[in-house]
């Protein structure tokens, strides 16, 4: 290895150490109260699982960012997606038919949801989707009762944006194919010309 390499790769290996290190201290393991739980996660809900532990990817990629500690090498993991009927919502902004990221053959944070069955989730948003682990408060509905009592009635989740009524869309298709009739009415008339009676 030529000699001035071997300080930047020094450097990189220390940037990774303190990028796991990081990350096992800001880990969420241990016993915690609901509320303490509820600062932790973005979004907090209880739903019945409609499509579960279905592959997602093989996560294996490094990340550059500009900030300490610059490279962020995620381990190659399996996840999975489970899809959920979001029934009540106490934390975050979600839609009634939600997926959930986590995965199922790791010691650290593996997580495996029935379907059919109810659950209360703790989530939090990790590039744009909901990644859930063993070490949240996530449990089947039925032995929630803490947590349900903690966080009173709660609010409903947002409709699907494939259930809301979608007037804009309808007017554009209105609008648009009136505007090709009428192309086509005046194609016909420069073409054939109007007849007279």
């Amino acid at each position: 290895m030529p000699k001035h390499l071997i300080p930047i790769f020094s450097l990189m290996i220390v940037w990774l150490g303190l990028s796991r290190s990081a990350a096992f201290a800001n880990g969420f393991c241990g016993p915690m109260t609901p509320d303490e739980a509820l600062k932790m996660v973005d979004v907090v809900f209880t739903g019945k699982v409609i499509a579960a532990n279905q592959e997602a990817w093989r996560i294996n990629q490094m990340r550059f960012e500009r900030h300490p500690p610059f490279i962020h090498l995620t381990e190659d993991l399996d996840r999975y997606r489970t899809t959920f009927e979001v029934a009540k919502l106490f934390k975050g902004d979600i839609t009634a038919r939600t997926s959930v990221i986590h995965s199922l053959h790791t010691e650290d944070d593996s997580y495996s949801f029935g379907r059919g069955e109810e659950y209360i989730v703790y989530a939090r948003w990790v590039e744009g989707e909901l990644r859930t682990s063993d070490c949240y408060r996530n449990n089947p509905l039925r032995v929630a009762g803490e947590d349900l009592t903690a966080f009173g009635a709660g609010k409903p989740p947002a409709p699907d944006p494939s259930s809301l009524p979608d007037f804009t869309r309808r007017l554009i298709v209105l609008f648009l194919f009136l505007a090709l009739l009428g192309w086509a009415i005046w194609q016909a008339r420069l073409k054939y010309g109007v007849q007279k009676s």
